[in-house]
Order: structure tokens, then sequence, then C-alpha cells
């Protein structure tokens, strides 16, 4: 049977419109669609700029001296290897009886496959956001089920500058979701409508002013062997320049990371990728107002590491450690100060504590800014053989919801003359802002 083009468009509509439905991350990101094709063997590579921030001086009586010069301008930039994409393929009889809406609605193959697709994305989506955020509070382990724990996240985000709750999202699993509802019917004497509500049609919708998705596609990490207490700083003055970490390069997500000599990890010891770890003496720091945050900072491992058989392992991590002098505003120095992340660079021997315990399985709950996560679109090449269609750059450009640009192919295989059909989308998530997300999890 051929395939006209106003039955593909049906196909498509119906396509983007079951994913629109099953997308819990949709509207929790950011979109960025690309004109240019993607070839789904290679890939293609994009590069987005940061913008550069700047010391701001005070003074009393008298404009600042700029005799030693102006403040240098440094500008990031964040690249990104593409090449990610998802896909599923059943028999062409299958799809191909989707001729009118009250067929493609009631087309259970297609609506099974897609909505599976969906969760796969979503899957994708949260596990790059839990990988890639390098904030972290509460109990690794523990579930959310007071509303002070689900408050933390909020402030430890408002702690880092993150003080309006506009665009920030949340993301739980149902039994934190659940457990939520039970503390607002339970403990709720003084708002008692509240409670009868959550108690007989559930919690739904925002809580400490912050919109709530619950899923069951939130991401697991599996932590390295390493203990708990176990590394260590292996040689003083590893804080670097932020020009050296602006410029991520070829490497996909490596704006303002650096690599990290530790030692006294164990022989051999394994890290994760989106550990989480502080170091002692090692605040946070605040550039916009020059002083600790008032908290070890936390930082991120960015890929997977191992330690040789001395226990000595040079691990990648977020942020870079950029130190104030307290006085700079012209050369690095100054460019420093603008973008400082800690108080003081780690001694040497400095301890590392890790979040959670050793080779164990955490699903964190994450808070983020809709910036913080970007997923990129891109349509794909069409097909030599068969018959190929796609949905329009121009539709996924007016779709405010899930801007993406799947392809529809059928073909035959000459062997056996089986007719098939498969579904293939590009979508790829990438940390754009790693500081504007934490992972959290409940008090013990």
């Amino acid at each position: 049977m051929t395939i006209t083009a106003p039955q593909s468009r049906l196909i498509l509509k119906t396509i983007m419109s079951t994913l629109r439905n099953n997308l819990a991350s949709a509207n929790m990101i950011e979109w960025e669609m690309h004109s240019q094709e993607m070839n789904d063997r290679n890939g293609f590579i994009v590069s987005e700029q940061v913008s550069p921030d700047y010391v701001i001086t005070e003074t009393t009586g008298a404009v600042a001296d700029l005799s030693g010069g102006v403040q240098d301008t440094v500008f990031g930039a964040q690249t990104f290897t593409l090449n990610k994409v998802f896909g599923l393929s059943m028999g062409a009889s299958d799809i191909e009886a989707v001729t009118t809406l009250q067929s493609a609605r009631k087309n259970k193959a297609l609506s099974n496959g897609i909505s599976r697709l969906a969760s796969r994305i979503d899957y994708h989506i949260f596990d790059v956001a839990a990988k890639g955020f390098n904030n972290s509070v509460g109990t690794w382990g523990q579930d959310i089920d007071t509303p002070v724990e689900f408050a933390s996240a909020r402030t430890r985000l408002a702690l880092n500058s993150l003080e309006s709750d506009q665009d920030i999202v949340a993301a739980l699993n149902h039994t934190d979701h659940q457990q939520l509802a039970t503390y607002i019917y339970n403990d709720n004497a003084a708002l008692a409508d509240e409670g009868v509500t959550a108690m007989r049609k559930g919690f739904r919708g925002m809580l400490d002013g912050i919109p709530i998705k619950a899923t069951n596609q939130l991401a697991s990490i599996t932590t390295g062997s390493r203990s708990s207490g176990a590394g260590a700083i292996n040689g003083a003055a590893q804080n670097v320049n932020y020009a050296a970490a602006a410029d991520s390069g070829s490497n996909a997500g490596y704006y303002m990371t650096q690599e990290l000599l530790i030692d006294t990890l164990g022989a051999n010891a394994t890290i994760s990728d989106g550990e989480v770890f502080t170091i002692a003496g090692v605040n946070a720091y605040d550039p916009e107002i020059g002083r600790s945050r008032g908290y070890l900072q936390n930082f991120v491992v960015v890929g997977a590491a191992t330690a040789d058989g001395a226990g000595a392992a040079t691990v990648r991590i977020f942020p870079a450690i950029i130190v104030d002098d307290g006085t700079s505003t012209t050369g690095a120095a100054g460019v420093n100060r603008a973008h400082a992340t800690v108080d003081a660079a780690p001694a040497d021997g400095a301890l590392l504590t890790f979040n959670g315990t050793a080779s164990t399985l955490y699903t964190p709950k994450m808070m983020w800014k809709k910036e913080a996560v970007v997923a990129h679109s891109a349509p794909l090449i069409m097909p030599y053989t068969g018959q190929g269609f796609r949905r329009s750059l121009a539709d996924a450009e007016r779709d405010t919801v899930a801007p993406l640009m799947p392809r529809l192919w059928f073909y035959s295989d000459p062997n056996t003359g089986a007719h098939k059909c498969r579904v293939d989308l590009f979508i790829q998530a990438q940390m754009r802002n790693r500081w504007m997300g934490v992972k959290f999890f409940g008090t013990a």
C-alpha cells in the first residue's frame, strides 16, 4: 500500500499528539531546534557562547580609578556533540490502517509504541539532569516526606542566587508525591479544606511556589566502590583561571570543569559519573557580593574515574576551582573574581567526603531552573528508498511543548516481502547551566 501525503501528515500528527501527552519533561526544559539535517550515523556539533561577567566596583567621593586598565572580557563556550536517535519499528500494516482521525485514536500499536518512546526520552532527559547538577541537599537514599525537606532544595537554589521562582520546576517519584500528600491531609488542621482535597483528589500542582511533576522516569546513580570518607587532595594550588575552564572545546558539557588530582581512594576504587563530594575547608562562594555562601561547595564528577593501584585518580569536576583574590579588577585575577566559585583553594591532603554509601543505587529528586537543561532537536535525513515523511521545521517551530521532528519511513524487505515501518527522531539533552539545579533527598 502506498502512503499518501495527507495520510502521512495524519500519522505524524498522531505521533506528536501522543508524545506531547506523555512527555513528563517537555515543559521542564528549554528546547533548541536546528534546521540542519542530522546524519543519523555521524551527528553534528553545536557550540553556544557563554556571556562574560564582571567585577562591580564601589567607590566613595569619586569614580573608580581605571588608570590600570579596564576589566578583561572573557567569553565562554559550551560545545555539544549531538548524535542520539530514538526510534521504534513495527509492521507497516500496524500503521497504514491510520486513514482518519478516528482510526488514529484507536490505533493501539502506534499509541503504545509512541507512549513507550516518550518514556524513554523522559528517562534520557532526567538522566542528564541527575548526573549534571552539582548541588545536593539531604541524606542520599532518604525519601521526601515533609514540605520542609522539599523546601530545602528551593533554599539551596536561592543561596545560589536563584531567588525568583520563575521557571523553577521539580521532579519527584510517586512515593515522595504520596508521602507529601499524606503529610498534607494528616497534618494540616489549620487548612482543613486543603487536607480534604489532598485526601480525595490527591496532591497536585505546586509546593513552596514550585510546580511539581511526579514521574516513574527519574534516573538513578550507582555510586562507585570508593568509601564515603575516602579520598584526599593530591597536591596544593589546584585552582585554575576562569579562562582555562571557560571554553569546553570539542568536549560536550565541559564548560566550567577541570581535572582534579586526588589520592587515598583505595586501590582501583571507582567513582561514578554524577557523584557529589565536598572538600574540607572549601566553601561555595558568591562572586556577586564577594563572600562565602556559608556551606561547603558541592562538586559533581563529570565522567567516571578509576583509581590506580596506589589509590590515585584524576577526576573531572564541576565547578572548576576558581578563587577570588579580593582586590584585582583587571587581568586574569579580575576575571577570576567575577567568576569565583570557592572561597579558598583546597590544601594538599584536604579530605573529600562523598555523598552516599559505596556501590549503592540512588534515585535523586531534582529541582532546577528550566534553562539549566537544554534538549536539541533536528530533522533526520530523508531515506533514499521506500517512502519517507517527516514533520516540518515550520510545524516544530510553532510547537511550544515538544518541538520534535519525527521521521516516518515505510520500506519492504526484498528477501522476505515483509512490509515494515520505522519511526525515528533526534533528540539529545545536555547540561547548559549545571549550577542552576539541585539533587535532593529527605533527612534521616
